[in-house]
């Protein structure tokens, strides 16, 4: 009887948590796309469930690459207690602001840049330490998968992991906080009906810092990506140096389409050099 108190005691490892996370999500996303087909009416130019939705399958997906590379740490590192905490607090801060997010969508509100009132500021503030929580986690797994030195992982794919993760990390939080020092997407003025890129909503008349901060958020996935392709295809050495190949490429795409971003230039100025 001691023994089985024991386990049901047992708290969960970060793994779990973080699988279980990436499945809520993914049912949130499920059920919000339920809600846009149902509920027609639109929000800045587009549903308004979109945004929800977003964020709902951007935060699944990031769960469960936290979880896929965990899973592949030393059994040490799987039980770690510090990893257990990250989860719990991005989990809890995800919660909040997915939450948050889709109840102000439902009122027909914007949930960033939101400061009519002291409690919308308060809010707006209170989602900048959560999305601090959310992406922080990952820093921490990618540097808990560069010093195992028992990692289920070659060499190529854990230095993928590692660089993708700590690397996408800082620039994630780069281009977040400057979206929320300038209060809007946009650097300029968009003029109503002005075009935008299918299903991202992105602006292709004038700056939009969202591109960067996407490709900085999912350097987490393509970096690690590349790592796992260049260990299956290329020798030691060459799949080590083409995922630094792939990192610095992938790190510029973040950087040039943030500086266009800055200066007013859309994102299709990348592509007109």
């Amino acid at each position: 009887m001691k023994a089985d108190f024991v386990v049901l005691a047992r708290l969960p490892d970060a793994e779990t948590l973080w699988w279980v996370a990436a499945a809520v999500f993914l049912a949130a996303f499920a059920v919000l796309w339920a809600m846009s087909l149902i509920d027609l009416r639109m929000f800045d130019g587009a549903s308004r469930w979109a945004k929800p939705m977003k964020f709902s399958i951007a935060t699944a997906l990031h769960f469960g690459t936290l979880a896929l590379v965990v899973h592949y740490l030393s059994g040490e590192w799987q039980a770690s207690r510090g990893l257990l905490l990250l989860a719990a607090l991005s989990i809890a801060a995800a919660l909040a602001e997915v939450g948050y997010i889709a109840v102000k969508a439902g009122q027909l509100e914007a949930s960033h840049f939101n400061v009519s009132t002291p409690f919308h500021a308060l809010m707006f503030s209170l989602m900048a330490l959560g999305a601090v929580a959310i992406v922080a986690a990952s820093g921490g797994v990618g540097l808990a998968a560069l010093v195992d030195g028992e990692a289920k992982l070659a060499p190529a794919v854990r230095l993928a992991v590692g660089i993708g993760l700590i690397a996408g990390t800082a620039l994630t939080l780069v281009t977040a906080f400057r979206l929320g020092g300038n209060m809007s997407h946009h650097v300029g003025t968009e003029l109503p009906g002005a075009a935008r890129m299918p299903i991202t909503g992105w602006s292709l008349c004038v700056g939009d810092l969202r591109p960067a901060h996407f490709f900085a958020t999912h350097m987490m996935q393509a970096v690690p990506l590349a790592g796992v392709l260049a260990a299956r295809w290329l020798p030691g050495a060459a799949a080590v140096i083409a995922v630094l190949a792939f990192a610095l490429l992938w790190s510029a795409l973040v950087w040039i389409s943030f500086q266009d971003a800055l200066a007013g230039r859309p994102i299709t100025a990348m592509f007109a050099r």
